[in-house]
């Protein structure tokens, strides 16, 4: 994908498909330039449509930027940087449920729709492509993997919502709410079929497109939050053994850095071997981001504002106490998750190492285990390489790994009441190298339980899970029993965004 996903030209393959959820026509193109009609003729053309799904998925309306904020701020693991955070973010944050008017959520929803058509758009044209039919095949696969990832975004945080499995073509194409148990069962059908479609793997050309193990992850962690951990186990045993823990944890979170003069000084472990699916990002060193959230073309910034969002000049998200607490005295974890006061950074620049001053920091301070200090997340930054007061990253979203699935085996056994076998797959996740925590022994389904709920937590922390664990452990009623809830008093789904109702009569 850093080369087949990076360098494409789509623009005149789904122009007219940019869409606020429906209420809008395609835009035709100039007759010089081919139509959603007259394209699509090839399986080549057909690739370009599937590429344009990826654009959207990393464009800043989803993974870019917006996506981590919808989760993280629902999350019991992050907290406000300061008076910086803005508004809309501040209000996921802070206020038991966002108003319509939110322009996170609003953009998540316009983000995930935009693949939704996209992806509508693709699958409706294979079936008359025909000059290559493996490839064919492969594409349907990997527009049923996105086009399940962005209605999996929206049954888990809005719930019922519309669904079209059409593309777009009229202004008047609206659509009433559908209920969330058909939405799920869309997203398993489509699971379903990317799992028969989908290869193990790509040559190194095309990393970053959805796999079969990215699918079968997929499908476990939606079956998960069904409900059905049986379908989970069965999904995720479809992925167990074929990844494996890279021996240094940090590795999931690097990636290419260049220095603020466009020269790279860290080459990343991208596409390791516990990466199942990631979102690709490129640093060209001219420290742009693409503000427009089109995420559209080669030409076009394609970095990602992570690394400032959490970082310590714009300071917006530092960690919870509550998540700083949750780690044990002598887990290596710790310090590869957070920075504070009194670290070194800049460890692998040829400047050499800087100690952390909390004047350095433009951040609100935390508390753990009685200590206040300055504190950020050091997953995904990039302080190792960079000290820039601007520098958009480079370094790949890893949107599903290998601990998580590990994770998510333990937590079907202990649903099933087997926690032995709970704790045999957490102690895989401890025993990592350069991790070694002490294994687990566990005799009872509620302290598998709270044993799963501990290790997801320090183990995939910041990695915009903790708000559907929330979601999903809240409806079996494990909190306070088990724990107490994180974010007690938070409305469960979203609303739907006032510009999708305002614009749809079937949703007034």
């Amino acid at each position: 994908m850093k080369i087949s996903l990076k360098k494409y030209t789509i623009a005149v393959v789904l122009a007219g498909s940019c869409i606020m959820a429906c209420n809008n026509k395609l835009d035709v193109l100039d007759e010089n330039n081919p139509t959603t009609a007259s394209y699509f003729k090839t399986a080549t053309e057909l690739q370009n449509g599937v590429n344009a799904i990826y654009s959207i998925l990393r464009g800043g309306e989803l993974v870019g930027r917006e996506w981590f904020f919808t989760h993280d701020m629902r999350s019991g693991e992050c907290a406000s940087g300061g008076a910086q955070l803005e508004a809309p973010r501040a209000e996921l944050l802070k206020e038991p449920s966002p108003a319509p008017s939110n322009s996170v959520i609003t953009n998540i929803w316009a983000g995930c729709y935009h693949m939704i058509n996209r992806a509508n758009m693709v699958l409706s044209k294979a079936p008359d492509i025909t000059d290559n039919t493996e490839l064919r095949d492969r594409l349907v696969g990997e527009a049923r993997f996105l086009r399940a990832w962005a209605y999996f975004e929206l049954v888990s945080q809005w719930g019922d919502v519309p669904v079209y499995t059409d593309p777009i073509v009229s202004a008047t194409d609206f659509k009433g709410k559908t209920p969330a148990a058909d939405i799920y069962t869309l997203i398993i059908s489509d699971l379903t079929e990317a799992v028969q479609k989908l290869p193990e793997s790509y040559g190194a050309s095309d990393n970053g497109r959805a796999t079969r193990g990215a699918a079968n992850a997929l499908l476990g962690r939606v079956q998960m939050q069904k409900g059905d951990y049986g379908a989970a186990k069965t999904a995720l045993l479809q992925v167990y053994g074929k990844y494996s823990l890279v021996s240094d944890y940090q590795w999931n979170f690097d990636g290419d850095v260049k220095d603020d003069n466009g020269v790279t000084i860290i080459t990343g472990h991208e596409f390791n071997a516990e990466s199942i699916f990631e979102v690709v990002f490129v640093d060209k060193g001219d420290n742009n981001f693409n503000w427009g959230y089109n995420g559209e073309g080669s030409t076009s910034p394609l970095s990602t504002v992570r690394n400032q969002e959490y970082g310590i000049t714009w300071g917006n998200v530092i960690p919870s106490d509550r998540f700083l607490n949750e780690f044990e005295d002598n887990d290596p974890r710790y310090k590869f998750t957070i920075f504070e006061e009194g670290d070194q950074i800049l460890t692998q620049s040829p400047l050499g190492a800087k100690t952390l001053v909390a004047a350095d920091m433009n951040i609100a301070t935390s508390t753990r285990k009685g200590v206040t200090r300055k504190r950020f997340f050091r997953k995904y930054n990039i302080y190792d390489w960079v000290n820039s007061g601007f520098h958009p990253g480079g370094i790949n979203q890893r949107v599903i790994r290998y601990a998580e699935v590990l994770l998510m085996l333990a937590e079907c056994e202990a649903e099933a009441g087997t926690p032995a076998q709970a704790a045999a797959y957490i102690n895989e996740v401890r025993s990592r190298p350069g991790v070694n925590m002490p294994v687990v022994t566990l005799a009872s389904k509620e302290a598998a339980l709270k044993a799963v709920m501990h290790e997801r937590s320090v183990e995939l922390g910041a990695e915009e899970l903790n708000s559907i664990d929330i979601l999903r452990w809240r409806a079996k009623g494990y909190f306070p029993s088990i724990m107490t809830d994180p974010k007690s008093g938070q409305v469960d789904m979203f609303p739907i965004p006032a510009s999708e109702t305002s614009t749809n009569p079937m949703l007034r």
